[in-house]
């Protein structure tokens, strides 16, 4: 082998060195190339992955916030309560948002606050149940109340009526009544007489009728005898001469205390004429208990 075929062949194997390793570190710049874009595209996967579920939690915290915007409770303590655990959602969404926290601390969180949330609808459907069924009793309490109110107020009223029926069964009434001028002759004899100038009395009969719902006993009868003039017969009018009425305070011309004893009884008074009297019509009202029990009238020429 001459010389310059040993230096041709030398020159061969440092070309095919080179080559080698040219390719060698090609290979492994491919290798490495490949491996770091194997790399990255698993990182980007990680990366959407995490913004999906992220984007997912700050869904689901949103959606706790209108749920607790829809909860309300009569009790001021609850309501308080539920203000400060909406502020914690809040607080959560803000956190999801900055990516401060890692996804699976975030996720505990809001497990968390939905667990929370869960009991405190729990609680408000307890208490909605329990107040409707409160309002249904008080409902029909206020039901069977008002049927009681109403049946007592019957009662009372039947009570009144009845009372009132008493009462009037009660008063004293005269079965017969009658009065008219009298004459007196010098022996005494009272004679009827229907002349003015000739009267000398005023005769008045009553006969008070049996009750026996009445109170037995001592009772002053009264004559009123109302003259043509519209005027009272009366001895004087001052306040001796007065009693009371059918609810007021009137003159009366005559009057006599009777034993009444729940049977009838008969009783006649006298009105003396003191001055003449004048012709006319005259009306005579008989009273007992302080109302009145009869009326009559009688005209004088």
């Amino acid at each position: 082998m001459t010389e310059t075929s040993e230096k041709q062949e030398k020159s061969n194997k440092v070309l095919i060195a080179i080559l080698t390793l040219s390719i060698l570190a090609n290979v492994g710049l491919m290798i490495m190339l490949f491996d770091e874009k194997g790399k990255n595209e698993q990182l980007t996967g990680e990366n959407v992955e995490i913004t999906t579920e992220k984007n997912e939690l700050e869904l689901e915290l949103n959606d706790m916030l209108l749920q607790y915007d829809s909860l309300s409770s009569d009790n001021d303590t609850l309501n308080a309560q539920l203000l400060s655990e909406r502020a914690r959602v809040e607080e959560l969404i803000q956190k999801v948002k900055s990516g401060n926290w890692t996804i699976y601390k975030l996720k505990k969180e809001t497990e968390s606050l939905r667990k929370i949330m869960k009991g405190f609808v729990h609680t408000i459907d307890s208490l909605n149940t329990a107040n409707i069924e409160l309002m249904a009793e008080n409902k029909n309490i206020k039901g069977e109340l008002g049927k009681e109110r109403d049946k007592s107020n019957l009662l009372e009223s039947e009570k009144s009526k009845l009372a009132e029926k008493v009462k009037i069964g009660e008063k004293l009434q005269a079965v017969f009544i009658e009065s008219y001028g009298q004459k007196v002759k010098n022996n005494n004899i009272h004679k009827r007489t229907e002349r003015a100038k000739a009267v000398e009395k005023i005769k008045t009969c009553i006969t008070v009728g049996e009750n026996d719902l009445a109170k037995a006993g001592k009772k002053m009868v009264y004559v009123r005898i109302i003259g043509p003039s519209g005027k009272v017969l009366t001895l004087s009018e001052d306040k001796a001469n007065m009693f009371e009425f059918d609810g007021i305070r009137g003159l009366y011309s005559v009057k006599k205390e009777i034993n009444y004893e729940n049977k009838e009884i008969d009783v006649c008074l006298y009105w003396d004429v003191k001055t003449e009297v004048t012709s006319g019509k005259y009306i005579v009202y008989a009273y007992a208990d302080n109302h009145e029990v009869g009326i009559t009238e009688f005209i004088l020429d």
